[in-house]
């Protein structure tokens, strides 16, 4: 099996009895990622997680890097609905307070373990399986721009999609460097530097 397979899933469950035994397995992933680390985990020690033969496990995942992979595309589409909600109230809540609410969801990795952020971010964003989740900031630069029309907060004369290119891009680099690489500079008084800077680039 080429090695670009081996970060897919084999296939995706069309029964109820095969969805819950999919989910269950990506629950278990993420449970021995989080307490063993990647280098330590392995899909036996997974499949056992589960409560599953590992040849179970891997009717519906070639690898670990597969489940690594399918969580990375899972948390990142309720990372999409989050920043859509937030964006969506900046007309009633004023632009500073929800950049402010957004960056902080962000650094706090809402809706996932930061342990668990942090391994997927390691063992997927910046290894070669990148390549099966590209896309998402893409589309998330869409939903910015979107947003940012919509509530007329950003000024006139600047490229809609030019400023949410470089609000996703700059906001992503520091969350994934402060959960990996700086983790002592997630602090408030990071939260306020970055909200101050999107908010004084944004604003009218």
């Amino acid at each position: 099996m080429r090695k670009k397979e081996l970060a897919r899933p084999r296939k995706l469950p069309t029964q109820e009895r095969s969805r819950e035994m999919f989910e269950a397995i990506l629950d278990a992933a993420a449970r021995v990622f989080v307490e063993l680390g990647y280098a330590r985990a392995t899909t036996n020690k997974i499949a056992a997680e589960a409560g599953i033969s590992v040849g179970s496990l891997y009717q519906y995942f070639p690898s670990k890097d597969a489940l690594a992979v399918e969580l990375l595309r899972r948390y990142r589409a309720k990372l999409l609905a989050v920043v859509g909600d937030h964006l969506g109230r900046v007309g009633e809540r004023g632009l500073e307070a929800v950049v402010r609410e957004l960056v902080d969801a962000l650094l706090r990795a809402e809706g996932i373990d930061p342990t668990l952020q942090r391994v997927l971010i390691e063992q997927v964003l910046r290894t070669s399986a990148r390549a099966e989740v590209l896309g998402f900031e893409e589309r998330l630069e869409e939903v910015v721009a979107e947003r940012l029309r919509a509530g007329g907060t950003a000024h006139r004369d600047k490229d809609l999609r030019v400023a949410a290119f470089l609000v996703v891009r700059v906001v992503l680099a520091i969350v994934h460097a402060v959960r990996v690489d700086r983790t002592e500079l997630d602090t408030e008084r990071l939260r306020d530097h970055v909200t101050r800077m999107i908010v004084r680039y944004l604003a009218p």
